[in-house]
């Protein structure tokens, strides 16, 4: 979907002016456009009473600054319903959208799919009971979860895992001499999911 770009505060106040000049002066007549919500003549009155009353801050006084602060918000409002009134009226179009005079928001690009945790190696910890998992580090992922399982494996399998930032991790107090089966889940941004093989040996 074709979105605009909103943000007409992050303008300093002389370039927001030339912006509604701008925008009116293409939206003016234009034909994609024919009956705009403000019309062109709210449109223009806005920017006229904000231009004033920009002049007239400028010889100072809190009463010019407050009515210019008052006419400034006015005018966003009316950017803001027009830019309404465009984007529902161009319907995603790209190119009607922009001969409005209206920016684009810039649109994010998507993610790159996650992809398949590696397990390297799983071999004999520090101690008795110990496995200690090594996986090759997976650009975009957040954080794995290592778990591990009895053999034989099967789909009712039950596994049991922590989660670790890291590219290593050991399980602790497991049975010596039973065969275990190793897997790590890696999580990525959006709520990507992804599983590595399971890799197995027998705990020393």
């Amino acid at each position: 979907m074709t979105k605009i770009n909103l943000g007409f505060g992050k303008y300093t106040e002389a370039n927001l002016l030339v912006v509604a000049n701008a925008i009116h002066t293409a939206m003016n007549g234009n034909a994609y456009f024919p009956t705009p919500t403000p019309t062109m003549v709210d449109f223009q009155t806005a920017i006229t009473d904000y231009s004033n009353a920009l002049s007239a801050a400028k010889e100072g006084g809190k009463t010019n600054v407050a009515t210019k602060n008052q006419k400034k918000e006015e005018l966003i409002l009316v950017l803001v319903a027009l830019a309404n009134y465009v984007t529902y009226t161009a319907a995603g179009d790209e190119v009607i959208t922009t001969s409005s005079g209206f920016t684009l928001a810039k649109q994010r690009e998507p993610l790159p799919p996650l992809g398949k945790p590696e397990i390297l190696k799983v071999d004999d910890g520090m101690n008795m009971g110990d496995l200690r998992v090594v996986i090759a580090g997976l650009k975009g992922a957040k954080t794995y979860v290592y778990q591990y399982t009895k053999d034989p494996l099967t789909d009712a399998n039950e596994w049991k895992g922590q989660n670790s930032t890291l590219t290593k991790f050991s399980f602790s107090e497991l049975e010596s001499g039973k065969k275990y089966w190793c897997r790590v889940v890696a999580y990525g941004n959006n709520e990507q999911i992804v599983y590595s093989d399971p890799v197995a040996r027998i705990v020393q």
